[in-house]
């Protein structure tokens, strides 16, 4: 880099070897790791089986983590390489994203906030796809407002026993450990008395129940927490701090989010939506390509916005208010792109061949996309968001914000 700012040409040279020579690490991993888009499966396994497959694949080759540090088990590169890789692996049929709240949350939450120890223990084997995370957050009475949450920790000598029950929580069936937020001095103000926890979910007195969706999948679960012991050092940042390693952890879930919208179609996606128009003859009509280009148009958008933004948070730039940009962005393409979706397929979306495997993946995808609203925080509280932190608005009148938790009215808590 000269004093102007610009770059050597010979930086710039060893750049470009470095990105092409990586390129081709990249592609001829994606090659013997997974089929390309229209061609078959090569897995029969469960979606969480062939995420941890592939991460496995993934880490053994030297491509997990590809911007997280070294001595954590991560490659410690700059950001444009993970951009490369996403740009050679859409070409690919990648595994479901079942891994997403470790990978995409919790794992760079530690990073952020947890102890060496922590790290060492955690970091390597989430990589390695030996770990599926969950975050147990959302309660009965606190969705919205998550400061309100219910769950006790109560101290026990060296260890938390906890108590509560917690709501909506992706893949908790399928997972080891878990970021769980309790309240730890009902003493202090509802945002002051909170403590992020690991948990290991195999722990005695955790249960786990499905939750059916309206498309008759079971992906959130109500956790039951009754009296599990947490060990004093498995707390995940400062005692009573843990309101602020939880916006950490948001933001990074919004960021998440985003990123798995900016795929644009969901089970269907993108390609599929326009065979399906071609295959129905309807490719040709000019209503249908239009709204096909403004969805193909917002995902690249989003795919870059999502880039852009996690290259920032790389450089330690960025910060919750543009992640949830990025999610509600995310939210309105995702329901939209599903919409499109139904009006290409007509009829198909609503009746289908028995015989046909992938007949009712519009109608799903119509159905499953209306929790993008939801997720990672409803599309009401990241505007909030938005318009406080980004475009600087005055915050809402809280009137709480200074009375010990234990003298609110709060969530499902009819008397204080």
């Amino acid at each position: 880099m000269t004093e102007g700012g610009e770059r050597d040409g010979s930086t710039d040279t060893a750049d470009s070897v470095a990105e092409e020579r990586f390129r081709g690490e990249t592609r001829r991993f994606l090659e013997a790791a997974l089929p390309r888009k229209g061609e078959a499966s090569r897995s029969d396994a469960s979606g969480v089986e062939r995420a941890r497959v592939y991460q496995r694949q993934l880490a053994a080759a030297g491509l997990a983590g590809l911007t997280w540090p070294v001595e954590y088990g991560g490659r410690g590169l700059p950001h444009r390489f993970q951009r490369i890789f996403d740009q050679e692996a859409a070409a690919f049929r990648l595994p479901p994203r079942a891994l997403e709240v470790g990978l995409g949350m919790c794992g760079p939450t530690i990073l952020a906030h947890a102890t060496h120890e922590q790290k060492l223990t955690h970091i390597p084997p989430l990589l390695r796809g030996d770990h599926v995370w969950c975050e147990l957050f959302s309660e009965p009475g606190a969705g919205s407002d998550l400061a309100g949450i219910q769950t006790r920790a109560l101290r026990d000598g060296d260890v938390w026993v906890l108590y509560g029950q917690k709501l909506w929580t992706s893949g908790a069936q399928h997972s080891d450990y878990a970021a769980c937020l309790a309240r730890t001095d009902a003493d202090r103000p509802k945002r002051d008395g909170i403590t992020m926890l690991i948990v290991d979910m195999r722990a005695r007195g955790i249960t786990v129940r499905p939750l059916r969706q309206m498309t008759g999948d079971a992906h959130f679960n109500e956790v039951y927490l009754d009296g599990v012991r947490v060990p004093v050092d498995q707390a995940l940042g400062e005692t009573n701090g843990g309101w602020r390693v939880a916006r950490t952890m948001l933001a990074f879930e919004r960021q998440a989010l985003g990123g798995m919208g900016s795929g644009g179609g969901g089970r269907g996606g993108f390609a599929a939506m326009v065979a399906e128009a071609r295959e129905r003859q309807r490719a040709d009509r000019a209503e249908v390509r239009q709204r096909l280009a403004d969805q193909r148009i917002r995902q690249m958008v989003l795919r870059h916005l999502s880039g852009y933004l996690a290259a920032k948070r790389s450089a330690g730039q960025a910060h919750g208010g543009e992640a949830s940009l990025l999610k509600l962005a995310m939210a309105r393409l995702v329901q939209d792109t599903a919409e499109v979706a139904v009006e290409v397929a007509g009829m198909g979306a609503v009746a289908w061949s028995a015989s046909d495997a992938d007949g009712g993946r519009w109608s799903a995808q119509l159905l499953s996309a209306q929790s993008a609203s939801i997720g990672g925080g409803t599309n009401e509280i990241v505007r909030n968001v938005i318009a406080e932190r980004i475009l600087g608005l005055p915050r809402d009148a809280e009137t709480d914000l200074d009375i010990p938790f234990r003298e609110l009215r709060v969530g499902t808590r009819r008397e204080p």
